[in-house]
């Protein structure tokens, strides 16, 4: 509880007949005469109370200050500084923390939803294969087993010539057709 609340509270003086020495206060007019109304009333200072007031010291001068007060002050300066690039950097570290993790956890449901359709796909191709080998065993469905004289051997297509060269490129011989990097 501050001390102007309960000295406040002591007195049994209403709050608005209270006046702050600190701050300046309007002269009251004693004529009665007419005032224009865009006209502001003067200000004039009020006197501070000399009584009790203790003399404002300044502070010595930078460099009279001993050397081991000037170091503590540059430490202090210094452990400032890093303090707030070890803040930053740490508020740095923990949003790119908390982004990666949000991410991986998104690519993770993203894998398992893929995983789930995976067996979903492999389960159903099972299924299809189940179907169509029970529809081939039924009599009438016009399916003949496999044998060895009903096996077809086709012949293959003669080789091509693909050589065909523009006459404004240089002639480069052609690479084979295996990946680069293995």
């Amino acid at each position: 509880m501050s001390t102007a609340f309960r000295s406040a509270s002591r007195s049994r003086r209403p709050p608005s007949t209270h006046r702050s020495p600190l701050y300046p206060v309007p002269a009251r007019q004693k004529s009665v005469r007419s005032v224009p109304k865009d006209s502001k009333p003067t200000l004039r200072p009020v006197p501070l109370p000399t009584s009790g007031a203790k003399a404002v010291r300044r502070l010595p001068a930078p460099r009279s200050l001993p050397l081991w007060l000037r170091l503590l002050i540059q430490a202090q300066r210094g452990s400032l500084v890093i303090a707030f690039i070890l803040v930053t950097a740490t508020l740095i570290v923990y949003g790119s923390t908390v982004y990666t993790q949000q991410l991986w956890s998104k690519e993770y449901r993203k894998l398992k939803t893929l995983q789930r359709n995976e067996r979903e796909m492999i389960a159903t191709s099972a299924s299809l294969e189940n179907q169509l080998a029970l529809q081939a065993e039924r009599p009438g469905s016009g399916l003949v087993p496999q044998t060895p004289d009903s096996t077809i051997f086709l012949q293959p297509a003669p080789q091509r010539q693909t050589s065909l060269v523009s006459p404004n490129v240089p002639n480069v011989e052609a690479s084979p057709n295996t990946p680069l990097g293995y």
